[in-house]
């Protein structure tokens, strides 16, 4: 693999026909990227608002569905009959129209939340053509609405999961896949033993239609929450390169390959392959000159020399930091004990208010927000 360009797994037929649909959606006479209006935000939040909306009352019809269809089979065909024909033509019937039934509002769910994040996109001016970081967002925008993980690659030769067991990872990716289609099944399945008498068993169906509203509205707005920082991560990396570009000509040699192994060393603690990395990263190693692969990726014999640097290059180390750990999403406890460890370095205190406004400014589409003006 070639460290200086971000690598790309294969794309599947799902996530190709996503991009392709992000792209043809995406206006043309978009504006420039940009920081958002108040009233943009709150068409973003209308938007997010609607697809939660739509995805509960999808949960419902698709869950009435399922639930009239095991009425009916419980009325005609019952599972505990004793012949084998009889519960196998039971459940065929069941497992058949239920993933007919369920496969139709996936589809339907995929266009609701493409639809939209498509539409965020041209409000926050981003570009989803075919150069190298573009497509690493038109990608990273298809799988956030698929819902589908990244992968889990190097990004400019920095490796997040460097000290994440390979154990923890399959895991990981087991639950990832798990997640959704697993769940209605075993609620499904608690439902059957707690509700064991016959009497309260055609309950079931009605509880399970309130199950699929709330868990779609549950995993769409997650859906929607993971575009909107992949939406916003765009315009903080540029607002952060352009003040980086104003100082670059203060940093020597030594303190530029620091502010690289300090950002590779918070994007390893995040344990994450986000998509704004990728274009953080590229936007670093361009603007500090250090060529992609170069790092050392030690961090605990780097971390001395923070103390060396002056007030006003600590100052900006910390403010790149910041917005490093706020490109994944909110904060995580390894993250921010990173933070208080550079800040300790510093000699300052960690302020976690600070961090939480500007995380805040960030979801809002506001950029590095106060940060621009330090």
């Amino acid at each position: 693999m070639d460290p200086a360009k971000p690598q790309f797994s294969e794309l599947n037929l799902i996530e190709r026909a996503a991009v392709w649909f992000l792209r043809r959606r995406n206006a043309v006479d978009q504006p420039r990227l940009h920081r958002w209006t108040g009233k943009e935000l709150r068409t973003i939040r209308w938007l997010e608002t609607s697809a939660v909306i739509l995805a509960a009352v999808s949960g419902i019809a698709s869950g009435a569905l399922i639930g009239g269809l095991e009425i009916w089979l419980n009325e005609t065909i019952t599972d505990t009959d004793e012949s084998w024909l009889r519960w196998f033509e039971y459940w065929a019937l069941f497992l058949g129209i239920s993933v007919v039934i369920s496969a139709v509002e996936i589809v339907f769910l995929y266009w609701v939340v493409l639809w939209r994040v498509a539409r965020i996109t041209s409000i926050a001016g981003l570009r989803l053509s075919e150069p190298q970081i573009e497509q690493v967002i038109a990608v990273g925008l298809s799988r956030s609405a698929l819902d589908l993980p990244d992968p889990q690659e190097p990004i400019y030769g920095i490796d997040p999961f460097l000290r994440v067991p390979r154990w923890k990872l399959w895991g990981y990716a087991v639950l990832y896949r798990l997640k959704i289609s697993a769940t209605s099944f075993i609620v499904r399945v608690m439902l059957r033993r707690v509700l064991a008498r016959a009497a309260v068993r055609t309950l079931i169906p009605l509880v399970a239609i309130v199950v699929y509203a709330v868990w779609n509205a549950i995993i769409i707005n997650w859906v929607m929450t993971a575009s909107r920082i992949r939406a916003a991560g765009p315009i903080a990396v540029q607002e952060l390169g352009q003040r980086l570009s104003n100082r670059v000509a203060d940093l020597d040699g030594d303190a530029r390959r620091l502010f690289l192994e300090a950002v590779a060393e918070a994007i390893v603690r995040s344990a994450n392959d986000h998509p704004n990395f990728v274009i953080l990263l590229e936007q670093l190693f361009r603007e500090l000159g250090i060529r992609p692969g170069t790092l050392d990726m030690d961090w605990d014999v780097q971390r001395e020399s923070v103390r060396d640097l002056d007030a006003d290059t600590q100052s900006l180390l910390l403010d790149v930091l910041q917005v490093t750990v706020m490109l994944d999403g909110r904060p995580r406890r390894r993250q921010i004990r990173f933070l208080r460890e550079v800040s300790d370095l510093c000699g300052r205190s960690f302020d976690a208010g600070r961090l939480q406004a500007h995380y805040t400014d960030f979801f809002r589409g506001q950029g590095i927000g106060a940060l621009g003006r330090a």
